[in-house]
């Protein structure tokens, strides 16, 4: 820390530790665009001053906002409390579990004794309502060809020529898995 730095560290450390007993009204200030520039200015002219000053500035200025944040969120707590309707005393167990009598409740619905059934009405189109299964090859799955390079067909050569003539497939002097001499 520079000598110069001394009286700026001991003003932002009690800026520091005071904070949190500002008046509301002042840290609400905080909000005004003119007193942001403001600070901006200040964080600055301490950095220009020194690095230590600069890091406590920064740190004044952040409990600043943190203490005018938490004032905040007290103040919309409060607001918020206000809002509330007051609570009724909450019921016994015995007036809760005995059954609701201020307001009507109807009776369920008996249903008919007579079945019925559900079959499809025709709408006029074209489309049949007939079940036909599926093809019986539909879980006999095969194995599709590949190009892996080892493959005696065709497409197997093509990409042999792929990845072992442009030198895209076996590294010199590399060993890979499956490969037998």
């Amino acid at each position: 820390m520079f000598r110069n730095e001394i009286q700026y560290f001991v003003v932002l450390t009690i800026l520091i530790l005071l904070a949190p007993f500002l008046p509301s009204r002042l840290l609400i200030l905080l909000d005004n665009l003119l007193v942001r520039i403001g600070m901006i200015i200040v964080l600055m002219y301490c950095i220009r001053i020194g690095p230590t000053v600069g890091i406590f500035g920064l740190i004044a200025i952040s409990a600043l906002y943190l203490e005018r944040n938490r004032r905040k969120i007290g103040l919309a707590l409060e607001k918020l409390d206000a809002m509330e309707v007051p609570h009724a005393p909450q019921a016994t167990v015995e007036e809760a579990s005995a059954p609701q009598k201020t307001v009507p409740v109807r009776d369920f619905d008996t249903p008919s004794p007579v079945e019925s059934t559900y079959v499809p009405e025709d709408d006029g189109s074209d489309q049949d309502s007939n079940f036909e299964p599926i093809a019986p090859s539909m879980n006999q799955k095969s194995v599709l060809s590949t190009i892996y390079p080892l493959s005696s067909n065709s497409a197997g050569s093509a990409a042999q020529h792929l990845f072992e003539k442009m030198g895209l497939g076996h590294l010199n002097g590399v060993e890979t898995l499956g490969e037998s001499n």
